[in-house]
């Protein structure tokens, strides 16, 4: 009689830890990934939006207090503003300026990165 007990009280926990790891993990988890992508946006980003564009990121405005961070978008000479969660993902990262990118590669011996093959 008490091992039913035991079961009615395990039961609904079990399945309470189940729909935890299959619906509300995976949910949080793409949350989290979109907001550090919407953190890391750069002038010059390639994006795709939920509407479907795909646009070159122009400016990021990051409000003071906590809100809504709108981005201009450049639809091939269209500006359009919108809000940073509508962007999906980044197509492509706006690259470095040169001085950075050839600072990057040097090794620590001081050569540009060219190596010997042979």
């Amino acid at each position: 009689m008490e091992s039913l007990w035991v079961i009615a009280l395990v039961y609904p926990l079990v399945i309470a830890v189940l729909f935890y790891f299959a619906f509300l993990r995976p949910v949080q988890q793409e949350r989290k990934k979109q907001r550090q992508h919407l953190q890391s946006l750069r002038v010059g980003d390639e994006v795709l939006t939920q509407s479907g564009f795909i646009a070159v990121v122009k400016d990021v405005r990051i409000p003071e207090e906590p809100g809504l961070t709108e981005v201009i978008l450049d639809l091939g000479g269209i500006e359009v503003r919108a809000v940073a969660s509508a962007i999906v993902e980044r197509l492509n990262v706006a690259e470095e300026p040169q001085d950075e990118a050839a600072s990057k590669r040097k090794s620590s011996d001081g050569s540009e990165g060219i190596e010997a093959r042979g």
